[in-house]
């Protein structure tokens, strides 16, 4: 079931999602890192192509690496079926462009409702085709206008490859006086952009925190200044707590952000690790109040080279349920104590530390 418009299943995810693309009667525009070729996979390839059979305008963007395990003849009956297909960044084209993908996971219906967070159309994620080894995730819907026209506009950029020039960009900077506003936004990083607006809006919701900071991310290697961040937090007395993943379907990207574990905790940051299954959920709330769900990780990848898309808003009701679920979380992960942290062996400390130089392409 949804909560507030989240879902940390991916079998209530799919349904909701499924409810409304056959709904569709004029548009479906899909931007995703990986469309399966598998039992969920083709459940939703056979919804679009009767969606498309029927005359609605479906459109879909994959990234070439994300689906680099799907297989031709599945990307080729979505395209023979009149679903408009489009490759991002196609390994024969690659260049300098392997480590910038399109990370994004979103959907817009008719233009008037839209999907989007961690969830990819496969079946890690759903309990029906993996059981209980299915991924922790964390998705939305959508129905403010103001924010599907963003992700519609976010989609057609994508299409037509359009990007927002460096200067359109730079204008944009988190403002005290904006701080605790209420609102709602689509906020999406270009990867070739520097500053990514992403971490700017993490670092504006951590520097004005001022009781309690909970972020659930599966790679969590945070650059000099976001660790500053937090542990300047921690130290003025807001309660810091990071969930990252105790098991990952990436395990250099774990090893390499266990290197940056020690700071935080002698700042008195509390570090959980999820154990039940893999963690894949991007999510956070600040004092009770701001939010965030998205597609966009604690790394430099996210933040700085990939195509990522999250929603970011002042509301205490999304908030809450986004909380109450981290709580639900905790319990089933286990908390790394600093006592025990520095007696680790020097192997591991080794190679956390070898892992972490190569951060920027994990």
């Amino acid at each position: 079931m949804a909560e507030g418009g989240f879902y940390f299943e991916g079998d209530d995810y799919f349904e909701a999602l499924e409810r409304d693309l056959a709904l569709a009667t004029r548009s479906i525009d899909v931007e995703l890192y990986y469309f399966a070729s598998d039992r969920t996979g083709v459940r939703f390839a056979d919804l679009l192509i009767r969606k498309a059979s029927a005359g609605v305008r479906v459109r879909l963007i994959y990234d070439a690496i994300g689906c680099r395990g799907t297989s031709e003849e599945f990307i080729l009956r979505l395209d023979h079926a009149g679903v408009a297909v489009k490759s991002f960044h196609p390994l024969l084209s690659l260049g300098t462009q392997l480590t910038r993908r399109t990370h994004r996971k979103f959907f817009v219906i008719d233009g008037h409702t839209a999907f989007l967070g961690g969830f990819n159309l496969a079946d890690e994620y759903s309990r029906a085709a993996s059981g209980d080894a299915a991924w922790r995730d964390t998705g939305a819907r959508v129905a403010d206008p103001r924010l599907v026209a963003s992700l519609s506009a976010l989609f057609e950029e994508s299409w037509n490859d359009v990007r927002r020039r460096p200067r359109d960009l730079l204008g944009r900077r988190p403002r005290p006086a904006d701080w605790g506003r209420p609102r709602g936004e689509i906020v999406a990083n270009y990867g070739w952009q520097k500053r990514s607006l992403i971490r700017q809006e993490y670092l504006a919701a951590i520097v004005h925190a001022r009781r309690s900071i909970f972020i659930t991310n599966p790679y969590f290697v945070p650059d000099v200044g976001l660790r500053r961040a937090l542990k300047r937090a921690a130290r003025r007395g807001v309660d810091v707590r990071i969930l990252t993943a105790g098991e990952s379907d990436v395990p250099i990207a774990r090893w390499a952000g266990r290197a940056v574990y020690g700071g935080m905790l002698r700042a008195g940051v509390r570090i959980f690790e999820y154990t039940e299954r893999i963690l894949h959920a991007k999510s956070a709330s600040v004092d009770g109040a701001w939010y965030t769900v998205g597609t966009a990780n604690l790394d430099h990848l996210s933040f700085f080279r990939n195509h990522e898309v999250n929603l970011f808003g002042f509301d205490e009701k999304p908030a809450a349920v986004l909380e109450a679920q981290f709580g639900k979380d905790l319990a089933g992960a286990r908390e790394v104590v600093w006592e025990a942290w520095k007696h680790r062996s020097w192997l591991e400390k080794l190679r956390e530390r070898v892992l972490y130089w190569f951060r920027v392409w994990l």
